[in-house]
C-alpha cells in the first residue's frame, strides 16, 4: 500500500515538473500563433514578424543578467526569478488581451507599441526561463529532466493546438465602402478589406495563455513548497521518515548523485545504498531501477569519452550558428511573405503545424540521432535547399511560384514543415554530440546559438523594413488564391 502511494506521489511530481516546464516558451509561441490574425489589423502588416524576431534577440539580456547575478551571489536566485518571470508572463498576457490592437504614432508613423512592448516583456521572460528553469531543476534527480523537456515541448505544442482550434480568419476580401459628405453634398467610394472572424478572438486566446501560465505557476509553487515533493529534492539533507543522522543521508545522496564517486563503488553496492535512500525519501522500487540505469549509462559514457578534433568543433559550431540564424532570425521574418500570397490558411497552417515540428523533431533525435559529420552535413544541405525555395517564394511575393494554383499553398506549407523539422533535428543532434564533451562544450553551444540568432535577426530586419526587398500583396489588386 505504501509502495503504491509512493508511486502516485512520484507521478504527481513528474506532472508538476511537466506543467512547470510548459511555461518556458508558451507565451511568445502564443503570440507567434496569433500573427495570421493580427497582421491584417495592425499597421506593420506583413513586416510584424521581423519586429518580433528582433525583439526576441534583444531580450537575451535577461539570461545574461541572471548569469551575472548568479555568479556573484551565494544564494539561489532561480526560485524568486522564476516566480517573477512567470508572474510577468501572466500579467503581460492579460494586458495583451486588452491592448494588442492599440496603436500610437511615432514620428508620424503608426505603430503597434502595445503589442511590441508587451511582446518584449514576454520575450524577456522566455529567454530568462531558458537558464533559470534549468537552474531550479538541479534540485531534482536527473530522472525528472525527461518530464521537464516534455513540458518544454508542450510550450510549442499547446499554443499550436489552441491555434488550430481557433482557426484562421479567412482571406481578406476587398469591399467598396460608400461615404457621403453632407457639407459638399458629394458621395465618394473607398476600397477597404474585410476579414471574417475565427472561432474565438485574439483576446480569448491570450486569456487562455494567461490561464495556462497560472497553472504553471501553481505547479512551480507545489514543487518548491509541498512537503512530500521536497522529499525528492536532492539537497534535502535531513530524511523525513526515519530520523537517521544527516551524515548518513549525506553519504547516501553523495554516492547516488555525485558522478565522481561512480567509479569507486560497485553496482551491487549501489543498489543497497540506493535502497536505503529510497526508504528514507519515500520513493519506489521503480526509482531504484531508474537510478541504477542512470548510473550505468554514466559509467558507460565515462568509459567511451570521445574527444572531438578541432576541425570537428568548428564544423559543428558553424553549422549550429548557421541553423540558428535561419530558424530564429531570417526565416520567421519572411514567413508571411512566403505563405500569405497563397492565403491566410496557408500562413496559419505553416505557423501552427510548423511549431509542432519542433518537439516532434526533438523526439525523433531521441530515437534516431544524427551522430556523424556526414549525416549532419547532408541534412544541412537539404535544409538549406528547402530554405532557398521558401526565400525565393518570399522574394517573388506577391507573385510566388504556383500562384493561382491550389497546389501553391500546399507546397508552401509542406516546405515550412520540412524546414522546421530538419533544422530542429540538426540543432538537437549537435547538442547531443557536444553534451558528451562536457559543460564547457554546452556553454559554447548556447553562446553560438544566441550569436547566430542575433546575426540572422539583425541581417533580415533592414532588408524588410528599410530596403523593402519583400512586398505584400493587395487583395484589391491581385490575389493568388
Amino acid at each position: 500500500m505504501e509502495t503504491e502511494d509512493s508511486k502516485y506521489r512520484l507521478y504527481f511530481v513528474q506532472v508538476c515538473v511537466c506543467l512547470f516546464g510548459m511555461a518556458s516558451w508558451l507565451d511568445i509561441n502564443g503570440v507567434w500563433v496569433q500573427l495570421p490574425l493580427m497582421i491584417n489589423v495592425l499597421p506593420e502588416g506583413w513586416a510584424l514578424a521581423s519586429y518580433l524576431v528582433l525583439i526576441i534577440q534583444v531580450a537575451n539580456i535577461g539570461p545574461l543578467s541572471f548569469s551575472i547575478v548568479n555568479k556573484f551571489t551565494k544564494k539561489r536566485v532561480e526560485i524568486p526569478t522564476n516566480y517573477l518571470i512567470i508572474c510577468i508572463g501572466i500579467v503581460a498576457c492579460l494586458l495583451l488581451a486588452l491592448l494588442w490592437d492599440k496603436t500610437i504614432y511615432v514620428k508620424g508613423k503608426e505603430h503597434s507599441m502595445a503589442l511590441i512592448s508587451l511582446s518584449a516583456f514576454l520575450a524577456l521572460v522566455d529567454c530568462t526561463s531558458s537558464v533559470s528553469f534549468l537552474a531550479f531543476m538541479t534540485v531534482f534527480s536527473p530522472m525528472f529532466m525527461t518530464s521537464y523537456f516534455i513540458g518544454e515541448g508542450m510550450s510549442a505544442f499547446v499554443p499550436s493546438i489552441l491555434g488550430l482550434l481557433q482557426g484562421s480568419s479567412g482571406n481578406p476580401e476587398c469591399v467598396n465602402i460608400t461615404y457621403y459628405n453632407e457639407t459638399t453634398n458629394t458621395t465618394y467610394y473607398e476600397q477597404d478589406y474585410y476579414n471574417s472572424h475565427p472561432r474565438y478572438s485574439v483576446e480569448v486566446y491570450f486569456l487562455l495563455l494567461a490561464g495556462l501560465l497560472l497553472t504553471s505557476l501553481m505547479a512551480f509553487t507545489l514543487l518548491v513548497h509541498l512537503p512530500f515533493i521536497k522529499q525528492f529534492h536532492i539537497d534535502n539533507s535531513q530524511p523525513v521518515r526515519d530520523q537517521k543522522s544527516s551524515e548518513d543521508c549525506y553519504d547516501t545522496w553523495n554516492v547516488v548523485l555525485n558522478p565522481a564517486n561512480i567509479y569507486e563503488n560497485k553496482l551491487d553496492d549501489d543498489r543497497s545504498i540506493l535502497k536505503r535512500a529510497v526508504e528514507n525519501y519515500g520513493s519506489t522500487d521503480d526509482l531504484i531501477h531508474k537510478r541504477v540505469e542512470e548510473r550505468q549509462i554514466m559509467m558507460n559514457n565515462g568509459s567511451k569519452i570521445s574527444k572531438l578534433r578541432r576541425l570537428d568543433w568548428w564544423y559543428l559550431l558553424i553549422i549550429q550558428g548557421y541553423c540558428c540564424s535561419l530558424t530564429n532570425g531570417i526565416m520567421p521574418s519572411i514567413q508571411s511573405y512566403s505563405t500569405l500570397p497563397y492565403g491566410n490558411l496557408a500562413y496559419h497552417l505553416a505557423i501552427t503545424l510548423g511549431l509542432m515540428m519542433i518537439p516532434t523533431a526533438s523526439l525523433c533525435v531521441h530515437w534516431l540521432p544524427a551522430k556523424s559529420n556526414i549525416s549532419i552535413g547532408i541534412l544541412t544541405v537539404i535544409g538549406t535547399a528547402v530554405a532557398c525555395y521558401i526565400t525565393a517564394c518570399a522574394a517573388m511575393s506577391p507573385y510566388p511560384p504556383l500562384c493561382g494554383s491550389p497546389w501553391g499553398g500546399v507546397v508552401s506549407v509542406i516546405a515550412w514543415l520540412l524546414f522546421n523539422f530538419i533544422i530542429t533535428y540538426i540543432k538537437v543532434s549537435i547538442g547531443g554530440i557536444l553534451r558528451h564533451e562536457g559543460r564547457n562544450a554546452l556553454i559554447l553551444y548556447g553562446g553560438v546559438t544566441q550569436i547566430g540568432s542575433l546575426c540572422g535577426a539583425v541581417l533580415i530586419f533592414p532588408l524588410i523594413n528599410i530596403l523593402h526587398l519583400f512586398e505584400p500583396n493587395d487583395p484589391c489588386i491581385f490575389i493568388c488564391y
